[in-house]
């Protein structure tokens, strides 16, 4: 029975109040303030990357105004209302995803309630999600009635592609822009819900979920969810590998080493080693990348730069491949790896693609710049003076 009623991290963790919505302090201060001064705009358009706390925003500002101590700040989250809201089963907060209910009959049912005065609460509330996917008809249905609201009506909508949605809808809402959440804000609160799980990670393995998830702390918890399941919660690098169908650390340093001493064979063999485990070429393209990125920041800023650690890699790895090559050749290898990502996005094919960026690093020393090149013949051209 205990594994049917789980509940995913994501979700057990969601923000219950607006101080708890993490990197949004913005639209937290200027909602709270509305809500303070009395006054709340009929209709709000939250708008920005996914996961990054929109809807939990929608529902909170719903607790806020619904909950018996309110309009309130800070919901209770004890009363009937905080509590139906939070269940999704409140006859006054209607939330609705417009990705699967967005055709006009849909919206025309549901807009064709807000004219009823609310059940239970002070006033109703309706939450549409990914608002931009709406059809021609749907628009007209909802701009209607932002034109002459009901009183006891509040509008939040939310959305990911907000180029989409009709100026006239947006002219008629206040707009909130929900940023990308940095990694150190991520970091923070996924060390939190690891302890109270169980999960032993360390700070690098949390910088690299914190990097995966691209700026959005939903994404984020739903790879600790994994992380600490896949692991048992003594998490390594490793297993975050593994879930990211990436290649191993080990080997892919091997790849990396090998490629800037120079030894193509061994370089080929342990990129073979790579790909053959699981790993997309793509992906071990990516991880070249990154690595060579934390050399050349290393050797740019110093190992205790937060431009260094925020990446997640071993330092001591990065300082090894830092003393094997020089600035210029780690400049020149990064240059190799992201020609190589657009070819590869032009149509090559990007196991031959990758096996030949190898071949080339481990022969910068070999083959002659083409810049350099260049700036050498403009000299030489430059002291043989007029003819």
């Amino acid at each position: 029975m205990a594994a049917v009623d789980y509940l995913v991290i994501a979700r057990k963790y969601r923000p219950q109040t607006f101080t708890e919505v993490a990197g949004q302090e913005v639209v937290a201060r200027t909602l709270t303030n509305a809500i303070r001064s009395h006054r709340v705009h009929h209709a709000y358009m939250f708008t920005g990357p996914r996961g990054v706390g929109k809807t939990s925003m929608a529902r909170i500002l719903a607790k806020a105004l619904c909950c018996e101590s309110g309009p309130t700040t800070e919901p209770c989250g004890v009363c009937e209302h905080c509590k139906r809201i939070a269940d999704s089963s409140h006859p006054d907060v209607t939330e609705v995803d417009a990705a699967r209910f967005g055709n006009k009959e849909d919206i025309t049912r549901l807009l064709e309630d807000v004219s009823f005065a609310p059940q239970m609460a002070r006033v109703r509330v309706f939450i549409l999600d990914e608002v931009h996917m709406l059809t021609g008809h749907s628009w007209n249905a909802l701009l209607k009635v932002l034109e002459e609201p009901p009183p006891h009506m509040r509008f939040v909508f939310a959305t990911t592609e907000v180029e989409k949605v009709l100026p006239t809808v947006l002219s008629r809402c206040q707009r909130f822009d929900f940023r990308s959440l940095d990694l150190p804000t991520i970091v923070t609160r996924l060390k939190d819900i690891a302890g109270k799980e169980g999960g032993q990670l360390s700070e690098p393995v949390l910088y690299r979920v914190a990097r995966a998830a691209g700026g959005g702390m939903r994404d984020a918890q739903t790879l600790l969810d994994q992380l600490i399941a896949v692991s048992d919660g003594q998490a390594s690098e490793d297993d975050l590998d593994l879930l990211l169908g990436a290649a191993r650390g080990e080997d892919l340093r091997e790849l990396l080493g090998h490629a800037l001493t120079g030894a193509s064979a061994q370089a080929l063999t342990r990129l073979d080693a790579c790909c053959e485990s699981g790993a997309a070429a793509a992906t071990v393209l990516d991880q070249l990348i990154e690595h060579l990125r934390g050399v050349m920041l290393l050797q740019a800023c110093g190992a205790d730069a937060p431009a260094v650690k925020r990446l997640g890699l071993p330092i001591d790895k990065l300082q090894e491949f830092a003393n094997k090559a020089t600035p210029e050749k780690v400049l020149r290898a990064c240059q190799v790896l992201t020609g190589t990502q657009g070819q590869i996005r032009h149509g090559a094919d990007p196991r031959l693609a990758l096996e030949m960026a190898t071949v080339r690093i481990a022969r910068l020393g070999e083959v002659q710049d083409l810049e350099r090149l260049v700036q050498r013949i403009e000299r030489a051209e430059a002291g043989a003076g007029p003819r």
